[in-house]
């Protein structure tokens, strides 16, 4: 024993107890990935997917993906210094000019593009203003810089709050002065108020870098993200993305001005010291451009199904914060609860979603967070309406009185298609069980009469 394990025991008692109340939420080995996923012997309906279009199941990218691997391997045995294909040079180029950008920077993971990104250009004469709510991937990427620049100062603003943002720009320390932000705030469904923030960084002198990770592909009039919405495509100095959420793959991504990019590609560690992105990868990221530049069916569906999800939700009484998008919080505001209410959703109705307890979130604003795909049916959806209503209203979450507006035609269709589905991808093992749950409940019903 060393002073190793000694570090693990708190964290790891706390979570040995979540585990002996069949509370712990984390590392359930998926055999199958999509809107209803199997684990052991049950099938469960999933809300925790940021697959929001369901493209990673599509056989358009799968099989683009399939001929990149079959004609590159499975790896590129470097990083992208010598590691450097036609095909990455594509895809940069296309995301460029999709975004209305000189260049792009396209790196392994969303994480590496923000690290490398903030690392590359935060240094001693810079201060770094940040939204209070932004993603670790940011603040990781700020703290590797300050452990090289001690001078590099680090200031936060009041989340979405311009009065708090001009404050902290004009009492900077430093002239240079950066301002990020994300376009769609991930654990709140929120959106970043991009055209006052533009403004106050104008009128202060300072870039803007917005993490649109959430945004690029679901929103906007033409899938853009963010930007798009508020207008201020034009007005972003940086923007970074992903492939891992709207694209259905894994990459990551900044667009900049050239000489931006190149500066980045020469000096930014979690680019060049990382291996390059496989090319199976890289055809499939264009393939999904292809889909979301091209064809605005998959958007569609995603926004009316966040909708009629979203409007259950709030007819139920839930508090979903300030999100309007398929990103919905459930505030649970209460960490036992919020661990109870995913607990029970997943043993007894075969709905995945995660809560969000501190130090995830500030404690008193504990959550479920529901992400709605455009893979979700509406059978998935209204099933899980009414498990939600249900648990709500054992927990005191939601009044006694509450109830979904749905018929109970409706209902009951739900239900029949949420166990054929059960049934059809958890096989016989999901017939036993389903066989000795209905015995059970039938054994209780016979000793209570």
């Amino acid at each position: 024993m060393t002073w190793l394990h000694d570090k693990t025991e708190e964290l790891l008692t706390r979570v040995n107890e979540v585990k002996e109340k069949r509370a712990f939420p984390f590392f359930r080995p998926f055999e199958n990935i999509g809107s209803r996923v199997r684990v052991g012997r049950g099938s469960y309906i999933n809300f925790t997917s940021n697959d929001y279009l369901g493209l990673s199941q599509s056989p358009k990218l799968i099989k683009p993906s399939q001929a990149g691997t079959a004609a590159y391997g499975t790896g590129l045995g470097s990083a992208r210094l010598q590691a450097h294909s036609v095909r990455h040079e594509l895809l940069e180029q296309r995301l460029a000019t999709w975004l209305g950008y000189e260049a792009c920077c396209n790196l392994t993971t969303g994480y590496q593009a923000l690290v490398g990104f903030l690392s590359s250009y935060l240094d001693d004469d810079v201060t770094v203003v940040l939204d209070r709510l932004n993603h670790a991937s940011i603040i990781d990427g700020v703290l590797l810089a300050k452990g090289q620049h001690p001078d590099l100062e680090i200031r936060f603003f009041k989340h979405n709050r311009m009065k708090s943002l001009r404050k902290v720009l004009k009492t900077a320390e430093h002239s240079k002065k950066m301002v990020v932000v994300e376009g769609l705030y991930s654990v709140d469904g929120d959106f970043g108020k991009l055209d006052d923030i533009v403004q106050v960084c104008r009128e202060e002198g300072a870039v803007l870098v917005v993490d649109d990770a959430h945004g690029l592909g679901t929103l906007g009039p033409t899938g853009r993200g963010v930007p798009e919405m508020y207008g201020v495509e034009r007005d972003v100095d940086v923007l970074i993305g992903t492939f891992s959420k709207s694209f259905g793959t894994i990459g990551g991504f900044v667009v900049a001005d050239q000489s931006i990019i190149d500066y980045m590609k020469l000096t930014a560690r979690a680019f060049m010291f990382s291996a390059s992105l496989p090319i199976g990868l890289v055809e499939a990221a264009l393939a999904a451009l292809d889909i979301i530049e091209e064809d605005r069916t998959l958007q569609h569906r995603l926004e009316d199904n966040a909708k009629f999800f979203r409007e259950g939700l709030v007819d139920l009484g839930f508090d979903l914060g300030d999100s309007h998008t398929h990103i919905t919080p459930i505030f649970i505001n209460d960490e036992e609860k919020a661990m109870t209410f995913a607990a029970y959703l997943y043993h007894g109705a075969g709905v995945i979603m995660m809560p969000f307890i501190s130090p995830g979130v500030p404690a008193g604003t504990e959550r479920l967070r529901c992400n709605v795909t455009a893979a979700h049916t509406r059978a998935e959806m209204g099933y899980t309406l009414e498990a939600l209503a249900e648990v709500g209203r054992q927990l005191d979450i939601i009044p006694g009185a509450k109830k979904t507006n749905f018929s109970s035609m409706q209902k009951a269709m739900w239900l029949a298609e949420h166990k054929l589905r059960g049934l059809k991808s958890g096989g016989i093992p999901f017939l036993v069980d389903e066989i000795g749950d209905a015995a059970e409940r039938i054994q209780r019903w016979r000793t209570t009469r």
